[in-house]
């Protein structure tokens, strides 16, 4: 069996220092460094390729992906998990269509030599995704990345549409600025580079920035909104998975303070748990805990 992984010049470098004294003389003018460790081959071609060889070629693969700090995976990722391979800003939303919870606002960068770190850390689409699987890999791409995540609660989210009559794309407009302008300023003092900002489209390129035309501070250039940009942006779907963990956490603490599991989406389930709240508390707590504009509540007060 063999196994493979595709490399940079850092990690690169890293394997060859580990293995230096197993080093075997290449065979050609294509390959970087040889070794055989154990009954295993370790070649890394100067492509940057990692090909693992051998009887134990696991058990070797397994330590490489223990130094690397990647999990293993028994086939290579397909393609459609990573369209564009560019050094991006991610942005994406969660809990919009929640009566229960605030939203969730999450901005990450990625740059082009975190995109295969990020690919063997499970990163894809996030509604693919588990709510056991988002909670073991979002801490650990969270310690990889910069980004910024910023929580609307609820009584802000119900104060803005209340007060203000702000739609649910105004408040996303706001979101996704303030939390791009926020990792941008992180960069900014780090130095590093990104060659887009792509945003999960929730509405068109123009009525995003009419969103956001009352604002002082817009963050207009190479910004794109990007259809089903979670599957084309590893900086997307590590945002949505990051934002998706902060948000599940967020839900648990709310059912903590209600005693009972708050359910997500704005389904039946939801109808119930709204009429047990207002039985056991009262409506004026679900300003607290819950989106008061959404239609479930007025359907659950007729028939209480």
């Amino acid at each position: 069996m063999s196994f493979t992984i595709d490399l940079n010049d850092n990690t690169a470098k890293t394997i060859i220092n580990k293995y230096n004294d197993y080093s075997l003389p290449t065979s050609n003018n294509y390959t970087l460094f040889r070794a055989k460790f154990n009954n295993s081959t370790i070649t890394i071609y100067k492509t940057n390729t990692l090909l693992i060889q051998g009887n134990d070629s696991r058990v070797t693969y397994e330590n490489i992906c223990e130094i690397l700090g990647i999990i293993p995976m028994d086939k290579k990722v397909s393609n459609e998990q990573l369209v564009v391979s560019t050094s991006s800003i991610g942005s994406d939303e969660v809990g919009t269509g929640d009566f229960f919870g605030g939203i969730t606002v999450v901005a990450a960068y990625v740059s082009e030599d975190q995109l295969i770190l990020l690919k063997n850390l499970g990163v894809k689409d996030s509604k693919t995704l588990s709510s056991y699987k988002i909670e073991e890999i979002a801490p650990k791409i969270m310690k990889e990345i910069t980004y910024s995540a910023i929580l609307l609660d609820n009584i802000k989210y119900n104060f803005m549409t209340k007060k203000y009559k702000y739609n649910m794309n105004k408040i996303k407009a706001l979101m996704h600025n303030n939390a791009i302008s926020n990792v941008i300023n992180k960069l900014n003092d780090t130095k590093e580079k990104y060659d887009e900002i792509v945003i999960d489209a929730f509405t068109t390129q123009e009525k995003y920035f009419t969103y956001l035309k009352d604002q002082n501070s817009v963050i207009f250039d190479k910004v794109h909104l990007i259809e089903k940009g979670e599957s084309k942006y590893i900086s997307i779907a590590a945002a949505s998975i990051i934002a998706r963990y902060l948000f599940l956490m967020h839900m648990n603490k709310l059912s903590k303070s209600v005693g009972f599991d708050i359910p997500l989406g704005a389904g039946k389930k939801v109808d119930k748990a709204i009429e047990r709240i207002i039985n056991e508390f009262s409506e004026t707590y679900l300003e607290k805990i819950a989106k008061t504009n959404f239609k479930n509540l007025e359907k659950v007060k007729k028939n209480l």
